[in-house]
């Protein structure tokens, strides 16, 4: 009976169901190109440099990212080791500790920084070198884009730093930060120049989950209780607030629509009461109580809901896959789909539609067989 109903009028519970449907096609999509979104901002945090900062517990000294202040306060360069082993570890894509120190060059002060070139490199992916990075253990130096002009050198000439000479073996191009005014050496190199063996300035690290940024950042303090672990991309926690943001006014917009696609289901479920009161009177009369009408009214609707329910997400599937790279510049794989959206997205579809039914189903068990019987 429910199928042979839901056949005679197909058109009509097409057209109601037009609503339910675009709002779940909407959820799906943007579940989808959310998920999608977050997961290529999280693959491309290397894009904004180091995600923390981790320096010396103390008031006495701060260096921010892009400026330097030195103190007096160092970390011991056994803190490393104790960050490889909080238990998120695996979440660090690079860590690269540096000791920095001023030195005087003619009439002039400059920045020495002593690092791990090799793993500056992959935490700054925008770095160019014109030339080739300091090896381990040699008195060679990278010099900053301001710097080469400042100091009249080129690569493979030789410049005095303390009581050391150093070979240039390669310039950075111009960054726009204070790494243009900025001698690189490697960093054993630099402890021993500024006898300070064993100690380092700060850990700067590069994540592979952005989500895991506070989490490994508490962990680093725990692990190191004289050390204060800062985070530091803004950028990308800027561009996941912008994306939840958008997908948060596509959600309330699929929640105006599913209320409108209730409506309508409401509306050809009422109809439909009122087509069918003949119908509905002998079915009484022939010992139908109110739990047969219910389940059969429902079994329309849950109907109704699983049809909705795979067309909308199949259209939102469907646009996210075609617009995702126009609109936004994403590629949506289905490979990434939240394996939740779909079941959720069918489900939310039955609910609805079982909730638009429950009026017209409680009009429908009040009605008067007799006053049916008539009527039909």
């Amino acid at each position: 009976m429910v199928l042979k109903n839901l056949s005679r009028r197909k058109g009509r519970a097409i057209a109601s169901s037009i609503g339910l449907i675009l709002a779940i096609a909407v959820i799906v999509s943007t579940l989808t190109v959310t998920g999608a979104m977050q997961t290529k901002i999280g693959n491309e945090l290397e894009k904004y440099g180091p995600s923390l900062v981790v320096t010396p517990n103390s008031e006495k000294v701060t260096i921010p990212y892009g400026s330097v202040v030195i103190g007096n306060n160092l970390l011991d360069e056994n803190s490393i080791d104790k960050i490889y082993a909080i238990p998120d570890s695996a979440n660090i894509r690079v860590l690269s500790p540096k000791l920095y120190n001023q030195v005087k060059y003619g009439n002039n002060t400059i920045l020495v920084v002593g690092l791990f070139l090799e793993k500056e490199i992959q935490l700054k992916t925008w770095w160019n070198v014109t030339g080739s990075l300091p090896q381990n253990n040699t008195a060679e130096i990278l010099l900053g884009s301001e710097l080469k002009g400042a100091l009249y050198t080129q690569i493979s000439s030789s410049i005095i730093l303390g009581n050391s000479s150093f070979v240039v073996s390669g310039i950075l191009d111009q960054t726009g930060s204070i790494d243009d005014y900025s001698v690189f050496m490697p960093l054993n190199v630099s402890q021993k120049l500024f006898n300070r063996d064993g100690k380092i300035s700060e850990i700067n690290i590069g994540v592979t989950n952005g989500k895991m940024i506070d989490e490994i950042s508490n962990q680093i303090m725990e692990a190191i209780p004289n050390a204060k672990a800062i985070p530091i991309t803004q950028a990308a926690g800027t561009r996941t607030l912008a994306v939840q943001q958008t997908a948060s006014f596509s959600l309330l917009l699929a929640s105006i629509i599913l209320v409108v696609g209730i409506g309508g289901i409401m509306n050809t479920t009422q109809a439909s009461v009122n087509q069918r009161m003949g119908e509905i009177g002998v079915l009484m009369s022939l010992g139908a109580d109110n739990s047969h009408l219910y389940k059969m009214f429902f079994s329309e609707a849950v109907i109704l809901g699983l049809i909705g329910g795979v067309i909308g997400s199949a259209i939102g599937i469907a646009s996210s896959l075609l617009m995702g790279p126009l609109l936004i510049n994403t590629q949506i794989s289905l490979v990434e789909l939240p394996l939740f959206v779909i079941p959720l997205a069918i489900g939310l579809s039955v609910v609805a539609s079982v909730a638009a039914s429950l009026y017209p189903t409680w009009r429908a068990s009040k009605i008067d067989p007799v006053a049916a019987l008539k009527a039909f």
